[in-house]
């Protein structure tokens, strides 16, 4: 047993890492109690199996730490701390232990500073490969605006130093460089420094030239690295068929798609969701079919992008029944639907006339449906033309979910409201406090606005006096759409009042909308005189009017034969420095042509070109009547809506009108 011992006992001891060494200094009379003074051995440098000096921790954690020091205090220069450090050292730093401070610093241009600092101020030192590489992949992991440039000084230190980098060099600047050019520039190193592709570097090269939108040299780089029997990854190979897909190079990526199971890289959900969406564009259905359960078969699980893809080729050949079974079967293996996968059903189901099935739809789907579902639906149906189902699914939302979405519920009142079904949207406006939704102004004014096309004076006002009761208060939006609705309806004694609120209002005052409307309603109303006053008013508080505003007067003096007072407004307006537009133009021809002034026509219409506007239709068919010389003052034209100022004189004849001006006028 002890000699078992004996033999086992060498085996368990340890050494220590640092060897000491004291001397006895003093000691007492009794020589019970010495003092003895120790000394460290200088430690030996420690290597790796392959005999290369190990990095010092210590060091390298010292360094970083002063390096990284953020004392101004206590560190007003930070390299100047470092020297002296180095300066307490018996062996200098090596290549490596400057490569892992590169690497501990956190501050690419800390790191550049130190790159730098190394050979002028370490004794003997110069970088190597490791160190350019370390360097250099900082650098280009960095979001420094101009690590390029910086990336390309180093290059060219290199180079002036008579520095020669590895392998690994040229992948770091391939992963760096953008553009034909740096990449180039790395192909030249490569023959510079006598160096060897490898399998990495053909991949690294193949993606840059992909990410640079040349696909040609991809697939060089890529017929190359066949011929070496070289091989990509799964990510690389799925890159370079997404490329060839979105360029529409078929054969190759069915050649590249075999190559992938010739070197044995199992496709995965990405490789043939790419080539499922290929195949599905060219209309070959049963292909990308076969695709998908070939996926299916090699256990690979769908994703939402894959069923989407599936489902994308569905819908373009209009299959409304396998589009509604590979739906159930997303929803069933635990895919969610997207925003994307509902438009598609939503897209087939309308084109072939079958959103009864919606329904079906939100059941199959009941487990995924929440608000924000809902009101996408809502908003696409609308979107679509579909006012009626959106309703009724936004009611269905709004009777199962206790609080409302207001996304929704605000895209289901733009829908009825452009759909003129206002007696609905009023009806809405009222129950929103059902749900936690509060009306805001915005909401009142998308009814008000419809309100007003269909000129329901009488709701405008009960919904106004509500408005005002309730809340929210208007804003200035409110108030112009209103004045202009109640123009439009003829109603000019309410635009007035309304303005007049608006003058008094706290909250906000009459801009040139507010005016402009206030003057059209006026002027269409019969009340030139006013119209005319209003607009002087305005600039009296300083407001500049616009093209919109002497437009719609010169309008209302031209057809109350008031022509000397149109064209006075057309000569201020030009003096003002307001350049008239082709709908300007068009009125006062409109009206010279009317009272028989054709000269002053014709020398309107060579100002028109002077101004570089092109004539349109109107202007055309204004032209033509010049030329017929036929002037039919007393011709009934179709009243303009108060809020709009484009005039719209005679639609017909339009081709011989445009046909008699060219010959008229010459070319335009």
């Amino acid at each position: 047993m002890n000699h078992r011992l004996r033999r086992v006992t060498p085996s368990l001891r340890r050494g220590y890492a640092t060897k000491y060494t004291g001397k006895v200094i003093t000691t007492t009379n009794s020589g019970r109690v010495s003092a003895i003074e120790v000394s460290v051995a200088a430690p030996k440098s420690l290597s790796d199996v392959r005999g290369y000096p190990l990095p010092r921790r210590d060091l390298i954690c010292e360094a970083t730490k002063i390096l990284q020091s953020k004392s101004a205090a206590s560190s007003p220069d930070p390299f100047l701390d470092l020297s002296d450090l180095l300066q307490t050292l018996t062996l200098t730093p090596t290549p490596s232990e400057v490569s892992e401070i590169l690497k501990s610093l956190k501050s690419p241009t800390l790191a550049l500073q130190f790159f730098h600092f190394c050979p002028t101020h370490i004794p003997n030192f110069r970088h190597d490969a490791f160190t350019y590489n370390r360097i250099l992949l900082i650098l280009s992991n960095s979001s420094l605006p101009d690590r390029i440039d910086k990336i390309n000084e180093i290059v060219s230190l290199m180079e002036k130093l008579g520095a020669y980098g590895n392998i690994s060099t040229v992948n770091i600047l391939i992963g760096a460089f953008d553009g034909v050019d740096g990449l180039q520039k790395c192909l030249d190193l490569v023959k510079k420094w006598s160096l060897k592709l490898t399998s990495y570097t053909y991949k690294c090269l193949l993606q840059a030239y992909l990410r640079a939108g040349e696909l040609n040299l991809a697939l060089q780089v890529y017929r190359e690295m066949r011929r070496k029997g070289y091989k990509l990854d799964i990510f690389a190979y799925n890159m370079l068929l997404h490329a060839l897909v979105k360029d529409e190079k078929v054969d190759q990526a069915y050649q590249v798609f075999e190559d992938m199971k010739k070197k044995h890289c199992e496709p995965d959900e990405y490789t043939y969701t790419i080539l499922i969406r290929m195949i599905g564009r060219l209309g070959k259905l049963d292909e990308a079919l076969a695709l998908f359960q070939e996926m299916l078969s090699k256990g690979c699980k769908p994703n939402s992008m894959t069923y989407n893809t599936m489902l994308e080729a569905f819908v373009r050949s209009r299959m409304v029944d396998k589009t509604m079974i590979l739906f159930s079967k997303m929803v069933e293996n635990n895919c969610r639907p997207n925003e994307f996968t509902y438009s598609l059903v939503l897209n087939v189901l309308a084109a072939e006339g079958q959103l009864g099935k919606l329904d079906e739809v939100v059941e199959i789907s009941n487990k995924y449906m929440n608000k924000s579902i809902y009101a996408y639906l809502v908003r696409t149906l609308s979107k679509l033309g579909h006012a009626s189902e959106a309703h009724r699914l936004f009611c269905n939302m709004w009777r199962f979910h206790d609080k409302g979405d207001r996304d929704a519920y605000l895209s289901m009142l733009e829908s009825l409201c452009n759909a003129g079904k206002v007696t609905e949207a009023i009806d809405m406006l009222s129950k929103t406090h059902e749900k936690g939704i509060i009306t805001d102004t915005f909401m009142y004014n998308t009814v008000f606005t419809a309100l007003g096309k269909t000129k329901q004076i009488a709701h405008i006002l009960d919904l106004y006096e509500k408005m005002k009761r309730d809340g929210p208060t208007p804003d200035m939006f409110t108030y112009n759409i209103l004045i202009s609705s109640f123009g439009r309806g003829g109603r000019a004694d309410e635009a007035v009042r309304i303005f007049e609120e608006l003058e008094n209002s706290d909250f906000c005052s009459p801009d040139i909308i507010s005016y402009n409307s206030l003057i059209n309603c006026l002027g269409k109303n019969g009340d030139i005189d006013e119209a005319h006053m209003r607009f002087k008013e305005m600039q009296e508080k300083g407001m500049n009017p616009d093209v919109v505003t002497y437009s719609t007067l010169i309008e209302c003096f031209g057809k109350s034969d008031r022509v000397e007072m149109a064209y006075s407004l057309f000569n201020e307006m030009l003096g003002e420095g307001c350049c008239p537009n082709i709908v300007t133009y068009n009125i006062l021809l409109d009206c010279l042509e009317k009272s028989g002034r054709t000269a002053e026509a014709v020398d309107l219409y060579s100002k028109l070109k002077e101004q570089g506007l092109t004539p349109d239709s109107i202007t055309y068919a204004i032209l033509e009547r010049l030329q017929s010389g036929s002037v039919r003052s007393s011709r009934i034209r179709r009243k303009n809506p108060i809020t709009g100022w484009v005039v719209s004189p005679l639609r017909g004849l339009l081709s011989l009108g445009r046909s008699l001006s060219l010959i008229m006028w010459g070319p335009v």
